[in-house]
C-alpha cells in the first residue's frame, strides 16, 4: 500500500498562485471598463475621457507590473516560467497600448485592446488551475504545464 505525500514541493508558496490570480481577475475587469469608458466618452461625454486616461495610463500598467513581479516569485518558487514570460508581454503590451492610445493610433490601439483582454482571458485560466492545483493538497506536486 503506498503512501500519498501531501507535501508541497521545496520553496513553494500556494499564496502566489491566488494572489497573481486575484491580480489578473481584476485586471480584466480594469481592461472591460476601459472599452467602457472609451465608449462612454466616444458617445459624446467628454468626462469619461479622463477615466480612460486615468485607468490606462495609472491602474491598469500598475496592477500588470504587480502581476509580472507575482509571476516572477511563482516562477520562483518552482512553477512554470511562460506565465511570468507571458506577464512581461502583457505589461509590454499595455506600455505600446498607452503609446498608441496617446498618438491617436486607433487602428493599433483598439485591437491592441482586445488581444490584451484576450492574454489577460488565457493567463487567468492558466493561473486558475494553478491556484486551484497549490492549494489542492491532493495534487501530487501541484505543477502545471
Amino acid at each position: 500500500m503506498a503512501v500519498q505525500s501531501t507535501a508541497r514541493p521545496t520553496g513553494s508558496r500556494p499564496g502566489i498562485a491566488v494572489a497573481l490570480h486575484l491580480v489578473l481577475r481584476l485586471l480584466a475587469v480594469l481592461v472591460f471598463a476601459q472599452a467602457v469608458f472609451a465608449g462612454l466618452f466616444l458617445d459624446g461625454n467628454a468626462a469619461w475621457r479622463q477615466w480612460h486616461a486615468i485607468n490606462g495610463m495609472l491602474l491598469i500598467p500598475l496592477l500588470a507590473l504587480l502581476a509580472v513581479v507575482l509571476a516572477v516569485l511563482l516562477w520562483r518558487s518552482g512553477r512554470p516560467g511562460w506565465i511570468a514570460l507571458a506577464s512581461l508581454a502583457l505589461l509590454l503590451a499595455i506600455i505600446v497600448q498607452n503609446a498608441m492610445g496617446q498618438s491617436g493610433q486607433v487602428a493599433v490601439h483598439v485591437p491592441l485592446g482586445v488581444a490584451i483582454l484576450g492574454l489577460i482571458g488565457a493567463l487567468l485560466g492558466r493561473t486558475r488551475n494553478l491556484a486551484r492545483a497549490s492549494t489542492d493538497p491532493s495534487a501530487p506536486s501541484g505543477r502545471l504545464r
